[in-house]
């Protein structure tokens, strides 16, 4: 199934806040952001899963680079529609799996065990890289589905079991870009229970695949689930 209204929004980061297990079942980090619009909107940054594994695999990278950027410097602030969902940056298309350079290397995710109630670890880590974006004043380049005040699905979004959706050339990022020296900075999320390989028609996970839990401790085989080697540094 598509992903709704799946494309990039381009904006300027001012605040966020953070929820908790305890608080939620699907807790969120929101992150607030203008786009020239005159309102603010959100994005809802997922910070465990809604499964009964809460875990989240995490890749931040402070220092990024790949080919897709130039796709990204010249838009205008607000949300563009993606034109495909080949992978390709010039059409606003991510995919963990497919988007060539590799966005990531899968073996080097982070595995986030949030299962404890009242800890929402993940914002120790991200919470340096948005104050940094917003005091900068950096672009911000979000990939996910818009509902109109804001947007979501910002993870990766294949490599599900047949409850949740799945598509190729529909995954979520948080991409920064620093005018000051031109630098780039990426996040990108997943769930432990997700897994790689998945089907090239449907984004499916396929059968005897390795789940990104595996994959991130390093129980899980290299060959099968890289997706090439990092563009990122």
């Amino acid at each position: 199934m598509a992903i709704s209204d799946y494309g990039c929004w381009k904006g300027t980061p001012t605040s966020f806040t953070a929820q908790t297990l305890e608080q939620d079942n699907s807790p969120h980090i929101t992150l607030k952001f203008t786009d020239g619009s005159g309102a603010e909107k959100e994005a809802a940054i997922n910070v465990a899963s809604t499964s009964s594994d809460h875990d989240l695999v995490y890749w931040l990278q402070r220092t990024w680079n790949h080919p897709i950027t130039e796709s990204l410097t010249p838009l205008a602030q607000g949300f563009h529609k993606a034109t495909g969902t080949d992978g390709s940056g010039t059409n606003l298309s991510l995919d963990y799996v497919r988007t060539t350079p590799a966005l990531l290397d899968f073996t080097q995710g982070s595995l986030l065990q949030d299962s404890t109630p009242g800890t929402t670890d993940i914002l120790s880590q991200l919470e340096p890289i948005l104050n940094d974006a917003i005091a900068a004043k950096a672009d911000v380049y979000l990939f996910g589905s818009n509902y109109g005040t804001g947007i979501h699905d910002i993870h990766m979004n294949q490599g599900n079991d047949a409850s949740y959706d799945n598509a190729i050339g529909s995954d979520g990022a948080v991409i920064f870009h620093y005018s000051t020296d031109g630098h780039f900075e990426a996040v990108f999320l997943a769930f432990a229970d997700q897994s790689v390989p998945t089907d090239d028609t449907t984004g499916a996970a396929e059968s005897g695949g390795q789940l990104l839990a595996d994959v991130a401790k390093g129980t899980a085989s290299a060959t099968s689930t890289t997706a090439g080697n990092s563009s990122s540094s």
